[in-house]
């Protein structure tokens, strides 16, 4: 029986591995859930999972069909579109922001975070790839000192971190052209260049765009239609 003290913190647990889950499509979109099976892999019971899965329902990433079951929503490019949107235009201005307010400790942590990039890039390390990314992302919020907007942002792009992950597993879409755009970027943040940096990081979130129709073709029935 679960205790009233720790109930808010399985839930949590539940929601945070389920969503983790939904992002790396271990959990592949159209699929049926069992509340049983998660219950058995998460090692929890009933209460929490279910409550999980009503959060992960507010924000459409499961649903749940009369008589049917609950499903893993399809990815919604629109929803994508939109995140991607949002991140591009917030992120240019964050760019220019970091320009002004970085330091030599600064540039230590994305001179670090880039090289550990290299490295997943050397392994062909798909996940620490992607963590990675988002942490250096991550980081120049952290340096123009809006964090919390990063926060806002990754709780609320999951169909686009879905996305950006099957993008790593497209055989064809090189993670080099990321990673030359991340060194382009980071040298004009650590040098104070801030309309070049503007720029790359505008060019570089439309990847998306470019990219769409390949990521779709390799796996179409991912996609909500």
């Amino acid at each position: 029986m679960i205790n009233s003290n720790s109930a808010p913190n399985l839930q949590t647990s539940a929601y945070d591995q389920i969503r983790q889950d939904i992002i790396f499509c271990t959990l592949i979109p159209g699929q049926k859930i069992s509340v049983k099976t998660m219950e058995d892999n998460l090692g929890i019971g009933r209460t929490p999972v279910r409550e999980a899965l009503v959060r992960l329902s507010q924000q459409g990433l499961v649903q749940t069909v009369p008589q049917s079951g609950t499903y893993v929503s399809r990815i919604s490019l629109r929803e994508a579109e939109n995140a991607r949107y949002v991140r591009e235009h917030l992120e240019k201005s964050i760019t220019v922001e970091c320009c002004a307010h970085v330091d030599d400790a600064a540039k230590a942590k994305l001179t670090s975070l880039f090289a550990q990039q290299q490295e997943a890039v050397a392994k062909r390390d798909a996940r620490a790839f992607f963590h990675l990314d988002n942490l250096l992302h991550e980081q120049l919020f952290i340096i123009a000192d809006r964090h919390e907007i990063w926060r806002w942002i990754d709780s609320n792009n999951t169909d686009l971190e879905r996305f950006r992950w099957l993008r790593t597993q497209v055989s064809g879409l090189e993670w080099e052209t990321i990673m030359d755009q991340h060194k382009l970027l980071l040298d004009a943040i650590c040098n104070r260049r801030p309309e070049e940096a503007r720029f790359i990081s505008g060019l570089h979130l439309h990847l998306m765009n470019a990219e769409q129709e390949i990521v779709t073709s390799a796996f179409p029935d991912y996609f909500a239609s």
